[in-house]
């Protein structure tokens, strides 16, 4: 199936400079959108939209930072300046946080990894409903397959990621009568991304030996995944966690 109809469509991508959220952002520009890179590497953002336009497609990008409400209002306010509306939202900022068993935590650190996984999406996703068309606007999350798991020693990710799910199901509910759509998806380990890095090597190594497809994903395979759930061939899509982990986990 390859998916059409996001001629027109504005579409703000966060965490959008590289990896996965990079990844979404060109496809969906390559299919006719108009994509908002955002990210609080400014310089690199820009460097990206200008790989996009220079493809011949539509991108600008912005310096945010997502965990604050000033500065997530003042991009919204641009974008609506720029375009009159928001079509589809991407949640895609996160971070990984520690590695470590939960004696070794810190409150700081717990509240270091919500404060992004968890505050910031609240925050986005209250500033940009209100700009979105009625009956036609989308939302999709990039939650994990560790929300649903809980692998040992990452609980605060975990807990980061099942609050993302969570969130999902309750706004999905409540926004259907706005004809806005609101979904996740869920990947296992994905490759080239800075969460990756972020790992130890030997975490890394077991969480792939526990994919029955035996690799990690790539961020085009996850990338595939949001682009169906923003488009009209998920219409009667909702309320969805959908699962990127090569069989990992079918729940």
């Amino acid at each position: 199936m390859t998916l059409t109809g996001f001629e027109d469509r504005v579409v703000l991508v966060t965490g959008a400079a590289a990896g996965l959220g990079h990844t979404t952002a060109v496809a969906l520009a390559s299919r006719g959108a108009t994509v908002v890179i955002a990210d609080r590497d400014g310089e690199q953002a820009a460097a990206a939209a200008s790989r996009i336009t220079g493809a011949g497609h539509n991108a600008w990008a912005a310096e945010v930072e997502v965990s604050s409400a000033g500065s997530m209002a003042r991009l919204v306010d641009s974008i609506v300046q720029r375009h009159g509306r928001i079509d589809g939202l991407v949640n895609n900022a996160g971070m990984l946080g520690p590695v470590k068993p939960l004696l070794e935590t810190s409150d700081e650190e717990v509240a270091r990894v919500f404060d992004l996984n968890v505050r910031a999406l609240f925050t986005c996703t209250r500033l940009v409903v209100p700009h979105m068309k009625q009956h036609g606007g989308a939302i999709v999350s990039i939650a994990s397959l560790a929300g649903k798991e809980g692998p040992p020693n990452l609980s605060i990710y975990s807990a980061s990621k099942g609050a993302v799910i969570a969130a999902t199901k309750s706004w999905a509910k409540e926004l259907v009568q706005r004809g806005i759509r609101v979904n996740c998806v869920a990947p296992s380990l994905v490759e080239s991304t800075g969460m990756k890095q972020e790992m130890p090597a030997s975490f890394s190594d077991d969480s792939v030996s526990r994919i029955p497809m035996g690799q990690a994903a790539t961020p085009r395979e996850v990338a595939n995944v949001v682009l169906f759930l923003l488009s009209d061939e998920s219409s009667f899509v909702t309320g969805a966690c959908y699962d990127v982990s090569g069989g990992r986990a079918s729940y």
